[in-house]
């Protein structure tokens, strides 16, 4: 027998049974609609979601304490509960906040000319690094939440991270992975140098402006060079990642093989993580979407990389927004990295208000269900109903890229990461 309580999520302990948020599901991070709360790592995730109230089953749990009634002992947790996506969830949560105040740190030290601490930026990358070798998809669905007004800095965490597991796609050890990411890191630093009210400006930008703004890689290098400890690839990638495959890039127009490893992976890591994300000029595009757009840009990216690059996210990435052959619209919540087109999702039924009246998690890879892909419904399709993509914690999974075409380091970055295509703000 059910017996749903509705309490404040602050009120949440272990061993209460947890049925649902009070709100919509769709900022749930956890996998299973209900289930018996046994770590306080489940407990700070559901109070990290923004989500004021939720349900329990007083059923098939513990109710609210009594004033009389000493509070439970956290469970121990199992080594079924640390292999659960919401412990790597709420694992890879934490580290966002640490790289999140961290890049505040390094880029309010870059505005204010003062040096950089680059051991410092090496360490927090290590731990991104370390994070993406467990579990890629948790921290690689978490760096998509950001703010418009913390983009410039977010922006550096998602690049790092996509840069990392890019690396380990293409093949590389663990060494040149973490020198990708440290390139990826610190390849914006620049835009510390450029007026905030500009990066952020919600007009269309002046031929002067644009100038301005495509100055960023020159004075991060500069910044970067007038430091101890700055690695040769890291100054590479940050002049260099805005340029593309056939010449037509900047700040040297340089093409092909003379744009190194590193540099290329960053164009198409940085290109990617600014059209998906929300900016004061745009809005973000759909994540599948965007690699059918990039893809047909010729001359941009080098093409075993971007090739690499949509292995590492799958065709569908994470946050992608689907229509299922029952008619469904569905949310991709984990890869299958044995076959990219068959994602785990979680599909959801409206009523005609567009309330959510129900949702199920499918595995389209299961050969038992029926369920396929059939398009692409893009997140304008939320938004217009009035659902919100902001809490993408809910969609985070688990499942380890499949390293594919081995590319050597010795070669580090190169490539373009210019304004794409289709969203210029001077147009």
């Amino acid at each position: 027998m059910t017996r749903l309580k509705k309490i404040h999520v602050n009120q949440l302990s272990t061993g209460m049974y947890f049925s649902g948020f009070d709100g919509a599901w769709i900022a749930s991070p956890f996998w299973r609609a209900s289930f018996l709360i046994r770590s306080e790592n489940e407990i700070r995730l559901a109070q990290r979601t923004g989500q004021q109230y939720c349900w329990i089953d007083t059923a098939r749990g513990r109710d609210i304490m009594s004033e009389d009634e000493p509070a439970p002992l956290p469970a121990a947790a199992t080594p079924a509960d640390d292999d659960s996506g919401d412990a790597h969830l709420a694992d890879a949560l934490r580290l966002y906040e640490h790289a999140r105040q961290t890049t505040q740190e390094v880029f309010s030290q870059a505005r204010l000319g003062k040096s950089l601490d680059v051991e410092k930026c090496k360490e927090l990358v290590e731990q991104i690094a370390t994070s993406v070798a467990h579990h890629a998809d948790a921290l690689l669905g978490i760096v998509r939440l950001k703010r418009a007004d913390e983009y410039t800095y977010l922006h550096s965490i998602a690049v790092c991270t996509m840069m990392v597991a890019l690396g380990r796609t293409l093949g590389l050890d663990d060494t040149a992975c973490q020198q990708a990411g440290l390139a990826g890191y610190l390849h914006d630093i620049g835009k510390a140098f450029i007026p905030l009210d500009l990066l952020n400006k919600p007009d269309r930008l002046s031929e002067q402006e644009y100038r301005i703004i495509q100055r960023h890689p020159a004075l991060g290098h500069a910044y970067l060079s007038g430091l101890m400890g700055v690695p040769d690839y890291v100054l590479d990638v940050c002049l260099h990642h805005h340029e593309k495959i056939d010449g037509s890039g900047y700040p040297t127009r340089q093409q092909g093989q003379q744009i190194s490893l590193y540099a290329r992976m960053a164009a198409v890591c940085d290109v990617y993580d600014a059209v998906t994300s929300h900016r004061p000029y745009k809005s973000a595009w759909d994540p599948a979407e965007s690699l059918s757009r990039m893809a047909s840009w010729q001359g941009h990216f080098d093409r075993a990389i971007f090739l690499a690059f949509v292995k590492t996210l799958g065709i569908y990435p994470l946050g992608s927004i689907v229509t299922l052959q029952s008619g469904r619209t569905a949310l991709v919540i984990r890869q299958n990295h044995r076959d990219l087109t068959r994602p785990v999702v979680k599909a959801f039924t409206t009523s005609s208000t567009m309330e959510v009246l129900e949702y199920e998690l499918i595995d389209l890879s299961d050969p038992e269900q029926h369920e396929s892909i059939i398009e692409r419904s893009g997140q304008d399709w939320l938004r217009s109903h009035g659902l919100v993509l902001e809490s993408l914690q809910a969609m985070l999974a688990a499942s380890d890229a499949a390293p594919v075409a081995r590319e050597q380091a010795r070669d580090q970055p190169g490539r373009d990461a210019s304004t794409a295509p289709g969203w210029r703000r001077r147009k």
